[in-house]
């Protein structure tokens, strides 16, 4: 209805043309429109300010939904672990940090996403949460298709959940490499940015695996 009234506007008060033809449903909107109206430029302003509303409108809905999503996530996980399981958590959490001193070989940690924007987010947090647990560790981010020349030179790498889809692309030559590979969904890999000592705990245990 909003798009609607803004078209209305634009053509009965800006100037655009009206459609004067018909294109094919699938055709991307910017470009029917703008054929749509005989190629006038005003029906790509149009098309811009209609994305930009739109998206105002949106954002309030998808972000109630995907807080909505994490809280039963995060429901689900607290179902599912009872007392004693937490306790054997931490128990097992505190071995693998004692192995992993005890070894006193740094971890090496390379993180990996899109465009090297989340994947800052988690090596910051890794490397502060090190420094809180007193372990020799490093850790670099990057975007992914960027690592091939250096990926020797780290020994666990972590894939962000929109860098899933290459897990099994890049297995081969983890594998080959002797490199530690893992991966996270999206909720996890939110908790462990937000938690550096989680973060570091959780390298720890996969590690140890």
């Amino acid at each position: 209805m909003v798009n609607a009234i803004i078209g209305k506007f634009f053509i009965d008060v800006i100037g655009m043309n009206a459609p004067m033809y018909t294109m094919p449903w699938a055709l991307p909107g910017p470009i029917g429109a703008f054929l749509t109206t005989g190629l006038d430029l005003r029906s790509l302003v149009l098309m811009a300010v209609l994305l930009v509303v739109d998206f105002v409108i949106y954002y309030p809905f998808c972000k109630a939904y995907d807080h909505q999503l994490c809280l039963e996530e995060s429901a689900k996980e607290t179902a599912g672990t009872s007392d004693a399981d937490a306790i054997a958590a931490q128990e097992n959490v505190a071995k693998a940090l004692e192995a992993v001193k005890d070894k006193a070989e740094q971890i090496r940690v390379l993180v990996l996403c899109q465009g090297a924007g989340t994947s800052t987010l988690l090596a910051n947090a890794l490397r502060e949460g090190a420094a809180a647990k007193g372990i020799d560790l490093v850790s670099q981010s990057g975007a992914y298709g960027s690592h091939y020349e250096t990926m020797d030179q780290y020994n666990v790498i972590v894939l962000a959940p929109q860098a899933r889809m290459y897990y099994d692309a890049m297995k081969a030559d983890t594998d080959r490499l002797g490199i530690k590979l893992l991966t996270t969904r999206g909720k996890e890999y939110i908790d462990l940015t937000n938690d550096p000592e989680g973060a570091i705990d959780w390298i720890v245990q996969e590690l140890a695996k």
